[in-house]
């Protein structure tokens, strides 16, 4: 008992050497790391998107299309669909962003004025920020394409890699869940039971999250463009992306919308209060459940506590991928419950 209790302080002393040294050395691998994850992260958005993408192609192919055709019209529906979006959307949304800058710079002005608050600096950023957009899109045009295209030529070349990569990614999708299934198959039976319970999962969170933002941002965009809202686009455009952070997205978004209508008038005001209560009781009790439906319902302080952890640990992308992770760590518990209240159990009697 006394040597078996050496190992384990041994091990642990090792542990903590190991970590120590690590924490010391930080600034040499933290570089490499960071070297290593721009290289690879390119690739693991590429397998995202192919894994969004399959469900999709899988089911033309079960429709009885070729799986080449299949690819093909996904692609080709998918680029088509976000260059019409670019071509439409972003001249507007470039006057809708300069409007919107405007009446937060007289939202600012008003408030300094009526309650004696010195935001002469606030609104000093927002009017060189707004210059800035101006002069940068006019030197953009008097340089030339070839200038615009060489200012921009890592985002393209990423993004085409991405692109590529997320192409092959679901040519061999197949063949990439056979591999591990295959792999798991012959070590543990179950462990492909929960895989595809765990791929089951996600899947519908990805799905239902990508349908909801469409849904979202069309809604509200239609719902501010019915009212008059000057900034209904760029209100819109926010409203859908708000859905990735539920509760603490579209609460932001309600607070931008309401500061921006108090400027505008008192009838603005009072219709976009009215959007801001509708819209979400739509939203929560109609478009929700029918998306996302009862497999992925969390609880609300789940939901918040996954959302403010992943924030303080990793920031924006900690946001974002916080509801999937929650989902990840749910369906493993969900599934493995029975073999950990059994361990649980088991550690009791031994102590007993």
């Amino acid at each position: 008992m006394k040597d078996k209790l050496n190992y384990k302080l041994l091990n642990l002393l090792i542990i903590i050497a190991i970590i120590c040294l690590l924490y010391l050395i930080r600034g040499l691998w933290l570089g490499l790391v960071a070297k290593i994850f721009s290289i690879v992260s390119p690739f693991l958005l590429a397998f995202a998107l192919a894994y969004v993408i399959y469900p999709i192609v899988k089911k033309l192919i079960d429709a009885g299309s070729p799986k080449w055709l299949a690819v093909l019209s996904v692609c080709i529906v998918g680029i088509g669909l976000l260059l019409i979006i670019i071509i439409l959307t972003v001249p507007l949304l470039y006057e809708q962003i300069l409007l919107f800058i405007s009446n937060i710079s007289v939202l600012l002005s008003d408030l300094s004025s009526r309650f004696e608050i010195n935001l002469g600096g606030l609104q000093s950023s927002l009017t060189d920020f707004s210059t800035n957009i101006i002069s940068n899109l006019g030197s953009s045009i008097s340089n030339g394409a070839l200038s615009f295209v060489n200012a921009s030529f890592g985002v393209m070349s990423t993004a085409i890699v991405v692109i590529c990569s997320a192409i092959y990614f679901v040519i061999d999708m197949d063949k990439v869940r056979t591999t591990i299934k295959n792999y798991f198959m012959v070590r543990n039976k179950r462990t492909v039971k929960y895989l595809d319970k765990l791929d089951e999962e996600l899947t519908k969170y990805i799905g239902g999250m990508g349908l909801n933002i469409l849904i979202q941002g069309i809604e509200y965009t239609l719902a501010f463009a019915l009212i008059g809202h000057p900034n209904y686009l760029i209100l819109g455009i926010l409203s859908g992306i708000s859905a990735v952070i539920p509760w603490f997205g579209g609460f932001l978004v309600a607070v931008i919308s309401l500061l921006v209508s108090s400027v505008i008038s008192v009838k603005m005001f009072l219709l976009t209060v009215l959007i801001c209560v509708i819209c979400p009781i739509l939203d929560g009790n109609v478009i929700g459940p029918k998306v996302y439906g009862k497999t992925n319902s969390l609880h609300p302080l789940l939901v918040i506590f996954a959302v403010s952890a992943g924030g303080v640990i990793a920031g924006f992308w900690g946001i974002v991928l916080s509801l999937p992770i929650a989902i990840a760590i749910k369906t493993t518990y969900n599934f493995y419950k029975n073999d950990i209240h059994k361990k649980v159990r088991d550690i009791k009697n031994n102590k007993s």
